[in-house]
């Protein structure tokens, strides 16, 4: 282990995530964890890419470039590929580790959904992703909702029972 360790082998930080991250500014978009606070590495490697329609609802961009090519077929490859990078932009954001694990099995509508309505409203590429765009807006809405809900009860017990315990450890546990 005397090489460095190659950081685009982390992809959570660095591959796919890396423009999601700048284009959230660091900040978890679902709590708003790291909006007050200086740029730290320890808060930054915590980060994750939330899926705002998740994985099982085909809100994956391979999955969006697949709906996209069936649903679009007449629109040429380059036209099918910026409309889908344009909706995996809409539907990802940076989230701290808690609210991207507290946020996995919340039930939205499928992309296939989104898409098909927003395509039966117009087919022209900028009308669609604003239409989806707006869809995912009120997801991410309700999202943040929940988890809100979620910290104030989480909050509650950790300043009940873990922080207590923190300040005033038992002799028999160390630190690290």
């Amino acid at each position: 282990m005397n090489e460095m360790y190659d950081y685009r082998n982390c992809q959570s930080l660095f591959g796919y995530a890396y423009s999601v991250h700048l284009r959230s500014g660091g900040v978890c978009q679902l709590c708003g964890a790291g909006r007050n606070a200086e740029p730290s590495f320890d808060f930054w490697r915590q980060l994750t890419v939330e899926h705002i329609i998740g994985r099982k609802q085909g809100g994956y961009r391979n999955d969006i470039k697949r709906l996209i090519s069936e649903l679009l077929p007449e629109s040429d490859a380059d036209e099918q590929k910026e409309l889908a990078l344009a909706i995996d932009a809409a539907n990802t954001i940076t989230a701290c580790s808690f609210c991207n694990a507290t946020t996995s099995r919340y039930k939205t509508n499928s992309m296939r959904e989104l898409i098909e309505e927003a395509i039966s409203e117009s087919r022209q590429p900028e009308a669609i992703i604003e239409r989806i765009r707006a869809a995912i807006r009120q997801t991410l809405y309700d999202k943040r909702k929940n988890v809100a809900w979620k910290l104030k009860s989480v909050r509650s017990q950790y300043e009940k029972e873990f922080l207590p315990s923190l300040l005033f450890p038992p002799d028999h546990i160390s630190a690290f």
